[in-house]
């Protein structure tokens, strides 16, 4: 399924590079740009995650852009589910979780009008794709473990020696960062655009689609008592706002 659906984009974007010229009946102007920054979100299964985007296109044709940008997202395993301690002020953690996963995705792809916007309060509709590097940060959990005493101390999670009992809540996730890794691997993001904006040069709106990281070599194990994974699939919502610029 995974080869089938690369072989589909590999078909558009090599279809896409056989009109570079502007459609002039639809008095489509060359060099046209705009931008956009965006919250989304992501899910895989019932683990949601949230991040940031940028994208910056150029226009190549009518209703064609190049797009150059980056997301960042954390990446979670389907498994993953939070929990809290007895105590009231507990900011919960998640059981069984061992690496926290983050991706910086510097992006290059394209964007086609599906249905362009040619009159005022029109809703325009865009097919997306990117691909690009998916750079990796592996971090270690840590939990902040009760010891007799003395006020909860921050430890790197041990599944074979911390046990519920003795875990009070999640540690701030900069602990441990020194110990942090790095996993270099590759994505693919495709989907459907939207933009309802009311004023010609403004982008307001949001995507949906889904989202592929593939990082080779050694499997990552997020979490104790599941097999590691290489490839992460999830859905994704993201919320944009932009510019359109001449």
């Amino acid at each position: 399924m995974i080869k089938s659906f690369l072989y589909l984009i590999a078909s558009f974007i090599c279809l896409t590079g056989f009109s570079q010229e502007p459609d002039k009946d639809d008095g489509g102007t060359l060099l046209r740009r705009d931008f956009v920054v965006g919250l989304n979100f992501n899910a895989n299964a019932g683990a949601t995650g949230w991040g940031i985007g940028f994208d910056y296109a150029v226009q190549k044709t009518y209703k064609y852009r190049n797009t150059f940008g980056f997301t960042l997202t954390n990446i979670r395993n389907p498994k993953e589910f939070k929990i809290y301690n007895n105590q009231g002020n507990s900011r919960g953690y998640y059981y069984g979780k061992l690496y926290s996963l983050v991706s910086f995705r510097p992006t290059y792809g394209g964007k086609l009008a599906l249905f362009p916007s040619k009159r005022e309060n029109g809703i325009e509709i865009s097919f997306k794709w990117s691909l690009g590097p998916s750079l990796g940060l592996v971090k270690p959990v840590y939990l902040k473990i009760l010891k007799t005493g003395i006020n909860p101390v921050d430890e790197r999670y041990d599944p074979t020696v911390h046990n519920a009992e003795i875990i009070s809540s999640r540690s701030p996730w900069m602990t441990g960062f020194s110990e942090s890794k790095f996993k270099i691997g590759g994505f693919l993001k495709t989907g459907i655009d939207f933009n309802f904006s009311t004023a010609n040069d403004k982008i307001s709106g949001g995507e949906v689609g889904v989202l592929v990281d593939y990082f080779p070599g050694e499997p990552l194990q997020l979490l104790f008592y599941n097999p590691g994974n290489n490839l992460y699939t999830s859905l994704y919502l993201q919320f944009n706002l932009g510019q359109k610029l001449y």
